[in-house]
Order: C-alpha cells, then structure tokens, then sequence
C-alpha cells in the first residue's frame, strides 16, 4: 500500500459541486489524493429551515498542526430557468431531511431527480450570504488516526443544526466493512449506531475509513450518518454528526471524535 499522508488542505479548490469551499485535512495515498470532490476530515456544514450553508473564508492558526475555524458565509441557492427561488430552496432542504430519514428509498430516488432537474432546469450555485456563524475545528495527526475537536461559536441561531463532515472521494471508497467483511457501500445517507458504526472502504489501497468516539459537550441532540454518492457532479463517502436542532444557549458547544484510517479490512 502507498504511504498515507494527512495534510492541511491549503488552498485546495475540491472538484464536482463542492469546488470552492473551504475543506478540512487532505489525504494522500503516495501522490494521489483520496479526497476529491469529498470535504475532507473536519469540514463543516450548517442547515436551517430554508436553507445549507458552508464556508468560502476561513482563518488558520499558525502556531498548531492543523486549526481551522470556518466563517459560514456562503449558501447553496436554487433557481428554476434561471430564476431564483426561496421556496424552492425551503422545499428542497425539507426535502433534504426526508431523503436523510429513508436510506431504503433513496438509490430509487438517485436515478429519477438529476433527470427531472434537468427538464425543469433547476440549478444550484453558491452565493455569499450574512455569516451563519463560526466553528473552529482542531486537528491532532497521530499515524493513521485523527483526534478530532470542533468548537461550534454563536451566533449560530436557534433551531439550526451543525453539519461535521469528514468525507473523501466515492471514487476510491467504494466498498464497506461490516463486521470484518466487505459489504457493498451505503447508498446515500444512511443513520448509524454511534457505538458500533461501520467502515468505508477502499479496494484499491486496501484502506478503511472509521470513525468513533463521539462525543458533545453541553449534550445536545446528536445523530450519526454514514454515506456515498457518485452521479454526476457528486463524489463522495464519508461520515457527518449532526449537531441539533440547537437550542438558544450562550457558551460554546465542544464536540470531539476519532477518525482512523487503518490498512486492511480488519477493525
């Protein structure tokens, strides 16, 4: 297997739909890079009614290995024939939880919806919007596992839910592990048990993708979702905690896990 590196992600401008946005750490089996279209471990993501903002600005901190506090300044917007809409936008975030909720459904819907896009014209871009508020996320590299630590700032509003996505590319995670065997991957988003969560996989360099050892701090409502998507301008597999709904609070919310990236299907 080629040597694996864990690096900063820098300037990197990702590929497919998320090109742009603001990524977490990289990583690299000998000079190819396992991340794509993917976010990265420890990007993040905030979902409101209406709609899903990320990050187009970020700040490092010179003085450490790896951390990053992300200014959610950037929204996803929709349009129908070159018209923007607001309630398309609300619907499809709605839309967006449902489809979270159904993983059973979800490999009948990834045919049919590009398709219907397309007819309707229904695009996405990404505009600048008033900041949805910040989280700084700490990265420490030991070996193949990431400890990871991510603070969640007001002025995050209520009723919002925090996103921390830790995703590499669909293209090389094809494949999963359930219990020491390869499976086929998740179709996807699909909710898991925190405390016993599968693995992505990759058959290529014989790399597996885990995480474990979640934990929030004031304790909020807190789901695991494990996934891969590969269509069209979408290419990724990895693992998002959402954090939320949050509530109305003042202090800051501390969340903490462990990303391992072990050779060899075996735990």
């Amino acid at each position: 297997m080629d040597a694996l590196r864990i690096v900063p992600g820098g300037d990197y401008e990702g590929a497919g739909r998320s090109s742009g946005l603001a990524r977490g750490l990289l990583v690299y089996a000998g000079d190819e890079n396992l991340v794509g279209e993917g976010m990265g471990i420890g990007g993040v993501a905030v979902r409101d009614r209406a709609c899903t903002y990320f990050s187009r600005s970020w700040t490092d901190r010179a003085d450490s290995g790896f951390e990053r506090t992300f200014l959610l300044d950037t929204r996803m917007a929709w349009s129908v024939r070159g018209r923007s809409s607001s309630l398309l936008a609300r619907g499809i975030e709605s839309g967006v939880g449902a489809y979270m909720r159904l993983p059973t459904l979800q490999p009948l819907l990834l045919r049919p919806v590009p398709r219907l896009q397309r007819a309707l014209k229904i695009e996405s871009r990404f505009e600048a919007s008033p900041p949805a508020g910040w989280v700084t996320v700490a990265c420490a590299v030991t070996g193949r596992c990431i400890h990871v630590r991510a603070e969640v700032h007001s002025p995050v509003w209520p009723g919002c839910t925090v996103c921390l996505l830790n995703e590499l590319s669909g293209e090389w995670f094809d494949a999963a592990v359930r219990g020491g065997a390869v499976c086929p991957p998740p179709p996807g988003w699909e909710a898991i048990d925190p405390a016993d969560p599968p693995a992505l996989y990759d058959t290529v360099h014989g790399l597996r993708f885990a995480i474990s050892g979640a934990s929030v701090s004031p304790r909020v409502p807190t789901r695991l979702f494990w996934g891969r998507e590969r269509a069209g301008d979408l290419c990724w597999a990895g693992f998002c905690l959402e954090i939320g709904p949050l509530g109305d609070r003042a202090e800051p919310i501390v969340v903490r896990y462990g990303i391992d990236l072990a050779g060899g299907a075996e735990p």
